[in-house]
């Protein structure tokens, strides 16, 4: 597929960018792509007991939630502030 965008020339010779139709893709069969919010904190504070933290304390449990995107998809925030500082702070 041929990703370039193409354009026409206007009477008045400005440019427009022709649209192009994107395929549509069925989703059916698709595993989901993201845990639900409710399993991801259940997960959180299983993490926090473990790890002795303070389970009424926000902010352990939130530094305990696993990322479900991009690069370091799978790991914790706290593991992110403590290896991906960079990361962390395009997220903010």
């Amino acid at each position: 597929m041929n990703l370039r965008p193409k354009f026409e020339r206007l009477s008045s010779g400005d440019l427009r960018m022709i649209r192009r139709e994107v395929p549509m893709v069925s989703t059916g069969s698709l595993p989901a792509l993201c845990q639900s919010p409710d399993v991801i904190e259940d997960q959180a504070v299983a993490a926090v007991r473990r790890l002795g933290g303070d389970v009424t304390s926000r902010q352990h449990i939130l530094g305990q939630y696993t990322i479900q995107f991009g690069k370091y998809k799978g790991q914790t925030f706290h593991w992110v502030v403590e290896n991906a500082l960079g990361f962390c702070a395009y997220l903010v």
